[in-house]
């Protein structure tokens, strides 16, 4: 992959530097509190004693110490790089030590162990090599103060007034002993350096892994489009994703509420449930959210650890509008496709004995010595027999549609023409107007102009009839992204929801005089587009017919 680097081990340079520079900053503050820690001790030891201590020593090396930490501060800010100044840091500790030493009994000073803690630290931050390095140079630290005091280059410490001078045969053992103690000491240290790194390293990864998954689950819930809720036994949410907040219309965080309260689903006991669930059984419901009546489709499954222990819940569930509104419109499409064969058949069986009727009253009505009476019925018989041959022609065109001629099609244009023409009928009265809002989409699409015109007259019929005592009809059409969006909007007397569910079945007449055909051939037409019709209506409120055209380019 670009931009990663071939070098396996680069990582874990990268990850040497960033102890390195760590260590380097915990020594600042840590020098710090150490040295004012003994400074402290040294003036609590006096305040106690009737005798005056020797501390003058103590406090020098104590104001060496401040300004050496204040001079690595100053480096620090100035930017030194991490391993020098790491070094430097290291390398006056060992002077500072070294000079504690002699002041409090050169070699046989109990403090000389205060050595090692340099070499420890240089094992944590440049491993082996910089442990034996500093270690060497703790020592020969040791040895040039130890060999100047025996030479008298440096006078004794007064400390040491009360042992006998050192002989060479137990100094060069003392020597031998603290040489093999440092190095003893350093590869110890850089032993456990190296381990204690190496588990950093094995714990970051697992931490990076575990960060990782976290993060992929998260990603995950947060993607699915069902609603995800986990609980406790005791019916207390645990977690909840995206889409369970936006299904149930709550707002996050649902963590720590009751199940219940969170998903209310009308007769569903959530007690009995999650008792089911620390059973070890998940359960399959449909119900209505009470609070908004939607339906939801939920599943809930036991939320069991890696040895089967149940935990909890995870219900896992879905908003069923749609899938409910699609399975109505195959009912829907099921009743039209029946009624419409039943149609099919009875109009060939009835076409012809009507042809037959109407032809022989219009025989009987040539004959003379007929009284005006009987002339009068068999008008209406010829008028009747031409009212039914058309509805039996309705029917068949509903039966079986002709094929869509497509074509290059402007809507906007064939919505104008058709209210137009509309406009002129005889079924629109003084008391009604026709309002428009068109707006042309800019391409002309695929789609059959004659089939398109059919279901705009229908319409707009259907909203004129809806208000025999008058009123606007509002005809909005724009543009929609892919869509061309239609809307027919009257003021008349509305529809229950009854009357929703079957407004575009065939045959059923809501009006005296329909036939029930009208909102169902324009339901097939727009069906056969690829669109869909929508209703909105609210008795006593009017309605409102909405069409949805896809633009496909000619």
């Amino acid at each position: 992959m670009k931009g990663r680097s071939p070098d396996p081990n680069a990582d874990a340079v990268r990850g040497g530097r960033l102890e390195t520079k760590r260590v380097a900053r915990w020594l600042l503050g840590i020098r710090i509190l150490a040295i004012g820690a003994v400074i402290v001790t040294a003036l609590v030891l006096q305040s106690l004693s009737e005798e005056l201590l020797p501390l003058q020593p103590l406090f020098i090396v104590a104001g060496w110490g401040f300004a050496l930490s204040l001079l690595w501060i100053a480096l620090w800010l100035a930017g030194l790089n991490p391993y020098l100044h790491g070094l430097f840091q290291l390398i006056g500790d060992v002077v500072l030590v070294t000079t504690v030493v002699y002041f409090t009994g050169g070699a046989w000073s109990p403090f000389a162990f205060l050595l090692l803690a340099p070499v420890l630290l240089a094992a944590l931050m440049y491993g082996l090599k910089g442990s034996l390095a500093l270690a060497a140079a703790a020592f020969l630290a040791y040895l040039t103060m130890v060999q100047l005091v025996v030479f008298e280059v440096l006078p004794p410490p007064a400390s040491i007034s009360a042992f006998a001078s050192p002989r060479p045969p137990s100094l060069t053992f003392q020597l031998a002993l603290t040489a093999a103690g440092f190095t003893a000491v350093a590869l110890l240290a850089s032993y456990l350096a190296h381990s204690l790194q190496r588990a950093e390293q094995s714990l970051e990864a697992e931490r990076a892994a575990a960060a990782r998954a976290m993060a992929l689950t998260v990603d995950v819930l947060r993607s699915v489009e069902s609603g995800v809720l986990a609980c406790d036994l005791a019916g207390r949410v645990l977690l909840a994703n995206p889409a369970a907040c936006a299904i149930t219309g709550l707002h996050p965080p649902l963590e720590g509420k009751p199940i219940g309260e969170v998903l209310p689903l009308a007769g569903v006991a959530w007690d009995e449930v999650l008792a089911r669930v620390a059973l070890g059984f998940g359960q399959k419901m449909e119900g209505t959210v009470t609070s908004s009546l939607r339906p939801l489709g939920c599943t809930v499954t036991p939320l069991a650890s890696h040895t089967g222990e149940v935990l909890g819940a995870v219900a896992h569930f879905r908003d069923l509008t749609e899938a409910q509104e699609v399975a109505r419109k195959e009912k829907l499409r099921e009743r039209m496709v029946a009624a419409g064969e039943m149609a099919a058949g009875i109009a060939h069986e009835i076409r012809n004995p009507l042809a037959s009727i109407s032809g022989a009253a219009q025989v009987l009505a040539t004959r003379s010595g007929l009284s005006d009476e009987e002339r009068r019925l068999l008008r209406i018989v010829v008028n009747e027999s031409r009212r039914l041959s058309n509805i039996i022609e309705s029917f068949l065109n509903y039966a079986r549609p002709p094929e869509p001629r497509w074509g290059p099609c402007q809507i906007a244009s064939v919505l104008e023409e058709t209210l137009d023409l509309f406009a002129h009928s005889s079924e629109v009265g003084p008391h009604h107007r026709i309002l428009r809002h068109i707006i042309p989409h800019p391409k002309a699409v695929l789609a059959d102009e004659q089939q398109l015109r059919q279901a705009f007259f229908n319409l707009a019929r259907n909203a004129i009839q809806a208000m025999p005592e008058g009123g606007a009809l509002t005809v909005e059409a724009f543009p929609q992204e892919a869509n061309y969006m239609i809307r027919f909007r009257d003021e008349g007397e509305g529809m229950d929801p009854q009357r929703l569910d079957e407004i575009f079945q065939p045959f059923k007449a809501f009006r005296r005089g329909g036939t029930g055909l009208g909102l169902a051939v324009v339901y097939s037409i727009v069906s056969e587009h690829g669109g869909e019709v929508k209703v909105d209506s609210q008795p006593g409120e009017g309605s409102t017919f909405t069409l949805t055209l896809p633009m496909r380019e000619a």
